[in-house]
């Protein structure tokens, strides 16, 4: 009852199902893949401290996602209502895309301190909102799913605002710590390895750098280039880390993703994007 499957097939039911296609894409807005270029982008070519903050609030979300699922292991709705088919093996409780959604699209509203501009938080909220509801929609989620996801991600978003605030290092080894602590739980999963390695490589790289003064692009051409590289470079590497069934290398492949993403600004003090300051 308390997942709300009535209702939750009221709503699949009062969409059109011209629109599931849509909700198809919107869904992806709170996935782990997109998130990870989002964010990646905003890093290297917008506010780093606030972007790293949030970075590191994504995987303490990812870890605790990750122990939930294992501990309640409920299942999905059934393959016949799921317009986008999910792993039968994964659970349904609660809502990875809801937790997600509300730590970093809330994350970014707190980090950058835009609570009182109405327009970044309503665009905030929206997204959040539709990313929810496109769980439900496309089938792979109930109602109930949804709004335990939004009330996790609420409460470790206002935890670790209040805890480590933007001390971006700090959020990755409190992820490191909990994907240590949940790790025999969570370890079935090809996501925990990410979480873990993920975590102690951003913590060694953040910890290590001061990425306020790492150089950012100079020109429109730089700014390209720059992030095309990084977005191959992401996205082999997270490739390589989501794919690898040996523990010890898949946590270095995470972690070298992490520390990647964090030191890849670097890549500006090069002979080749150097060149292009004058462009």
């Amino acid at each position: 009852m308390y997942r709300f499957r009535a209702a939750s097939e009221v709503i699949r039911e009062g969409v059109p199902p011209a629109l599931t296609d849509v909700f198809a894409v919107i869904t992806e807005l709170g996935g782990l893949p997109f998130l990870l270029v989002a964010l990646s982008v905003l890093y290297w070519v917008g506010d780093r401290p606030s972007t790293a903050t949030v970075i590191s609030y994504t995987l303490v979300a990812l870890v605790v996602t990750l122990a939930l699922k294992q501990l309640f292991m409920f299942s999905r709705p059934p393959v016949s209502v799921q317009a986008v088919a999910e792993r039968p093996e994964t659970s349904g409780f609660p809502s990875g895309h809801a937790i997600s959604a509300t730590v970093v699209y809330g994350g970014l509203v707190l980090a950058r301190d835009r609570l009182r501009d109405i327009r970044f938080v309503g665009a905030a909220v929206t997204v959040i909102g539709l990313v929810g509801l496109s769980r439900i929609v496309i089938g792979v989620h109930y109602l109930g799913d949804v709004l335990a996801g939004y009330a996790v991600g609420a409460a470790i978003l206002g935890g670790l605002w209040l805890t480590v605030g933007q001390r971006a290092a700090l959020g990755c080894l409190v992820a490191a710590a909990a994907a240590a602590l949940t790790f025999p739980v969570t370890a079935g999963s090809g996501y925990a390895l990410l979480g873990l390695g993920g975590s102690i490589g951003g913590a060694i790289a953040l910890w290590t750098s001061d990425i306020e003064r790492l150089p950012t692009p100079e020109s429109v051409g730089q700014t390209v280039v720059f992030v095309v590289a990084g977005l191959v470079f992401t996205g082999m590497t997270y490739l390589i880390a989501e794919t690898l069934t040996v523990a010890p290398i898949a946590v270095l492949a995470s972690a070298v993703l992490v520390a990647g993403i964090v030191l890849f600004p670097r890549l500006l003090e090069t002979a080749p994007l150097d060149a292009l300051r004058a462009n």
